[in-house]
């Protein structure tokens, strides 16, 4: 009996220590996108992508002094779906270097990622060729998410 009972406990956390290795925590559950280069002809908005539309919300609230925020397109999406946009080579890499805020300006044409984790975030600012390529490679996921494909594109035109 005792043996019996010393391998169902085994057993339970063998399955407890299994269902950590299989969902490894994600690196982030929030990516914000946003023009923050001289504007002609109006501004685009921000794109909040985001696992959670509470996070989402607490991130349009934290980021409400700029106006754009109060209209920015929130897209849920899956977890993998995140993992997938914030593992994009160029992003990935500019994210891996960031400081905490890493937020001047670099030329006339720019855009800002925040990317986050709950409250913890942080920011890049890159210049409209990366920030370009960045957004094309997310294009194929964007597709299918409405919200994100026309915030997506929007952002694109106003780095052109």
């Amino acid at each position: 009996m005792r043996a019996i009972l010393a391998i169902a406990m085994l057993l339970a956390l063998a399955s407890h220590c299994l269902a950590f290795v299989d969902s490894p925590r994600p690196r982030y559950t929030t990516l914000i996108v946003e023009y923050t280069g001289e504007s002609i002809g109006g501004s685009a908005l921000p794109v909040v992508i985001t696992t959670s539309q509470e996070e989402g919300e607490w991130y349009k609230q934290h980021f409400s002094g700029d106006m754009a925020f109060l209209l920015a397109y929130v897209q849920l999406v899956p977890q993998s779906a995140l993992n997938e946009i914030t593992e994009l080579p160029l992003l990935k890499r500019a994210l891996h270097g960031a400081k905490p805020v890493d937020d001047e300006p670099k030329t006339a044409q720019n855009a800002r990622f925040t990317a986050g984790v709950g409250h913890d975030y942080v920011q890049i600012i890159l210049e409209k060729q990366p920030s370009t390529k960045i957004l094309k490679s997310l294009e194929r996921i964007a597709a299918k998410y409405p919200l994100l494909n026309a915030g997506v594109h929007q952002l694109e035109y106003k780095l052109r």
